[in-house]
């Protein structure tokens, strides 16, 4: 009787070692596939961020920001660069809108365009030259007109700049009550 005792527990210890074992090797596999899948996912999601990524990083950095003439169109004069971007970029890559709000309504009026009359500081800002693209760091220059703003005539007005691939950047204007030609607006 009691060999039968020892062959049932030995029996027992080897059956418990074997499930033991099983599970070990089961536990293994389950991690192996959820690792793979982990690993899977995520390099799929760094290659769709790789891909949305904006290749410009163009940021404008406003030097001047100021009303230039005042009358039937007003037009306003910014002095920019482009200093983050990593390559030249087409002047059909930037565009800018001027919303105003004016003072005798509750629609927003816009003027918008693009930077194709933009020129480096020796131009003046209003012809269009043979520049077709904006190099990093350097300094441009450009006369903004206004059709249907009226700056003598609003209650706030605010810039917004659009870099293609890049950032849209908006500024608020401080115009005051009573614009004047030369009057900074930043």
């Amino acid at each position: 009787m009691r060999r039968a005792a020892k062959l049932d527990g030995a029996s027992q210890g080897i059956s418990a070692m074997i499930l033991f074992v099983a599970i070990i090797l089961m536990t293994s596999v389950i991690a192996a596939v959820v690792i793979g899948f982990g690993e899977k996912v995520f390099s799929q999601t760094k290659n769709d961020a790789q891909e949305n990524v904006p290749s410009v990083k163009g940021v404008v950095n406003l030097v001047v920001l100021e009303i230039y003439t005042l009358g039937a169109n007003d037009e306003i004069h910014i002095v920019f660069e482009l200093p983050y971007i990593e390559n030249s970029i087409g002047d059909e890559a930037l565009s800018w809108v001027v919303m105003c709000h004016p003072s005798t309504s509750n629609n927003v009026v816009f003027d918008e365009g693009d930077f194709t009359l933009a020129t480096d500081l020796d131009g003046d800002g209003l012809t269009d030259l043979p520049l077709v693209e904006f190099e990093p760091a350097v300094t441009y220059r450009m006369i903004m007109q206004l059709n249907d703003c009226d700056l003598e005539n609003v209650e706030s007005a605010s810039l917004v700049l659009v870099v293609d691939k890049g950032r849209t950047q908006e500024w608020q204007m401080n115009i005051g009550t009573t614009p004047y030609q030369g009057q900074d607006l930043n």
